[in-house]
Parts: C-alpha cells; structure tokens; sequence
C-alpha cells in the first residue's frame, strides 16, 4: 500500500531533486527522482510523473524545455497538454486586412503548436531556474 503526498511535500521534493541534479532529462526520471526524494526516511509516497511535471512547471522551481512531435491532424485544441493552462491564439494579418488564426501557445509553458498540424509533447528536459 502506498501514501499520496500533499502538493507541499512534492514542491519541496522537486526542489530538493533539482538543486542536487541540475537537469534532468525526462519526466520518468523527475517522477523516479522524486520519490526517491519523498520516501528517502522509509514512506511509501507514490507521484505521478504527470503530477511531478506540472508542480514542477507551477511552482517555478524548474524551466522544462519541451520536445513536440506532428501529428499531422487539424483541428483546435483548448488546453495545453503540458501544463493545462488555456492557450491562447496566434493570429496573423492577411494581405487583404483580416486576421487568421495561425495556431495556439501557452502563457506559462513553451508550448505551441500550429492549426494545421497538432503538435503533441514527446519528451521534456527539467532545468534548474536560477532565482533572482
């Protein structure tokens, strides 16, 4: 049987993890890393890599650099598949005036994709951010 963790406690694992290693480079290792982190005293804490990514990305403790693969399907999409922030559109003036919508970004992550070919994340890189 295993516990889950407060947010608190995986923040402050994340931040443990990041200190000591710098870079890691993919998100099973960040998850991997983590837990070691949380059950280094005996726990028995399990965290999902998707849940270490995203407190990593929202608690600013690391810069995540993003690896994006085509799909080749068209279509809109809402919700980053990164962090799950809203995106927003990109949009481009035409040479007759209008404005199109070229693709989408995200505010708090670097993703981005066009609207002719859904990109989707394949791989991350986790890098300490250095504080001010």
């Amino acid at each position: 049987m295993y516990s889950i963790p407060k947010d608190g406690d995986i923040v402050l694992a994340i931040r443990n993890v990041m200190a000591r290693y710098r870079a890691i480079r993919s998100q099973r290792e960040l998850r991997e890393r983590v837990e070691q982190e949380l059950n280094f005293g005996g726990g028995t804490y399990h965290v999902s890599a998707e849940r270490a990514r995203r407190l990593a990305i929202i608690s600013g403790v690391a810069k995540l650099k993003v690896w994006t693969r085509a799909t080749g399907r068209k279509g809109t999409i809402k919700e980053c598949p990164v962090c799950g922030e809203t995106l927003i559109t990109s949009r481009n003036m035409t040479i007759f005036g209008k404005t199109v919508t070229t693709g989408y970004k995200c505010k708090k992550c670097s993703y981005w994709t066009e609207m002719d070919n859904i990109r989707l994340p394949s791989r991350y890189e986790f890098h300490l951010r250095k504080r001010r």
